[in-house]
């Protein structure tokens, strides 16, 4: 159930996890308020530390108003992310979806938790919605490669797949080291897809 909302944004607490809470006692802050540019250097010091608590902390003592907000909100997307939470992680990244739609980042965040928390049918949907605002991107169509590929339309997926690399040639190699695209791998490296040249 709910115990935060932000804009539209509704965050859970994970007993396993640590998540963005309302802010109830002086506890749930730094010791000490500071200027905006402290807390969030201070939050991306312990969050390169894998300290998330205390960079939750510090996240809740930013200011709502922009830029804070949206950067709080990134912070603790790669809070959730690397805790593996995805529910939480589909919830920031849907939220921030929402309401910045011509970032291509988060999309593929809410696509990338949808994947995990709900079907991979949802989160191409997903993908197909963004591709319309975000013709030119590369990682949506690696993504959809990767998506069709695990559902067996590997017509489908090499079409992806080609746009993407015509895109962004780095994609040649990640896709012969993705276990997603396994089912195509040896025809990626018949292609020459796996070579690097130096």
């Amino acid at each position: 159930m709910p115990i935060f909302v932000f804009r539209g944004l509704s965050l859970e607490k994970d007993e396993a996890n640590a998540s963005l809470r309302t802010v109830t006692s002086k506890e749930d802050l730094p010791p000490h308020l500071l200027a905006p540019k402290v807390h969030w250097e201070r939050a991306s010091g312990y969050f390169a530390l894998e300290m998330y608590e205390e960079a939750e902390r510090e996240l809740r003592a930013l200011p709502k108003k922009e830029p804070w907000g949206k950067n709080a909100r990134m912070m603790l997307l790669g809070i959730q992310h690397e805790q593996g939470n995805w529910t939480l992680v589909q919830e920031t990244g849907r939220g921030l979806r929402l309401e910045f739609p011509e970032e291509e980042d988060w999309w593929v965040s809410d696509a990338y938790a949808t994947r995990r928390c709900e079907s991979i049918e949802s989160a191409r949907e997903i993908l197909l919605e963004g591709l319309v605002l975000h013709a030119e991107s590369s990682i949506m169509r690696y993504n959809l490669a990767c998506y069709a590929c695990v559902l067996e339309s590997l017509g489908e997926c090499m079409d992806y797949l080609n746009e993407a690399v015509r895109l962004d040639d780095k994609y040649k190699l990640m896709a012969v080291e993705d276990d997603d695209l396994e089912k195509i791998r040896d025809e990626l490296i018949n292609l020459g897809w796996g070579e690097i040249v130096v």
